[in-house]
């Protein structure tokens, strides 16, 4: 409960910070997981976060890259995450065909919905941001939580988009999970796109 309460004094005085509120909302908080170190805990505020692990590896935002963006391209749906694993910067990037909102208000539709990962309409793609490979997945969810809209001063300012993956595949000709997946991220003007 104690944790609860800093937290929403934190997000208070954001709300509260007048001029500056806007970049206040696109920076990172990462809140440790102890119960799954280097992964952020799961939230529901915005933070603009992800990680999940790959076999034990960590794969996780950073604050110096933008963690989630949204392209919609023709009749495509792609939430695209973009962190770090040891060294490497990698994107992840989740493809939903048949799923176009038109902009970053329609995301609501998206709340409380599972997507299975290994049907025909999803694709699943990893590498780094330059050359990305699609990923044969054998089993796994995508799942949005909850997808709420932020209004600040009476304005929507974004829509807060949380949920869940895990799935397994091959990668480089060996059997892999990527597990634990999170992420929680706002989403508005500067990283929703549509092609």
């Amino acid at each position: 409960m104690k944790k609860y309460s800093i937290v929403m004094l934190f997000i208070g005085i954001i709300l509260l910070s007048g001029c500056s509120q806007d970049f206040q909302l696109q920076k990172s908080v990462f809140i440790n997981d102890v119960n799954n170190p280097g992964l952020p805990e799961y939230s529901e505020w915005g933070y603009n976060t992800f990680g999940a692990y790959i076999d034990r590896t960590v794969f996780a935002s950073t604050s110096e890259e933008l963690p989630g963006k949204i392209v919609v391209n023709k009749d495509t749906f792609n939430l695209i995450l973009k962190g770090r694993s040891g060294y490497e910067i990698l994107t992840l990037k989740f493809s939903i065909v048949g799923y176009m909102p038109a902009d970053y208000p329609d995301l609501i539709s998206l709340n409380d919905s599972t997507f299975d990962l290994k049907s025909a309409n999803c694709i699943v793609s990893l590498g780094n941001p330059n050359n990305s490979k699609k990923l044969a997945v054998s089993e796994g969810k995508l799942y949005f939580k909850r997808v709420q809209k932020l209004y600040v001063d009476k304005e929507l300012t974004e829509s807060i988009v949380s949920g869940t993956f895990n799935f397994k595949t091959i990668l480089n000709g060996e059997p892999i999970a990527i597990s634990n997946g999170r992420f929680d991220f706002g989403i508005g003007y500067d990283n929703f796109f549509k092609y």
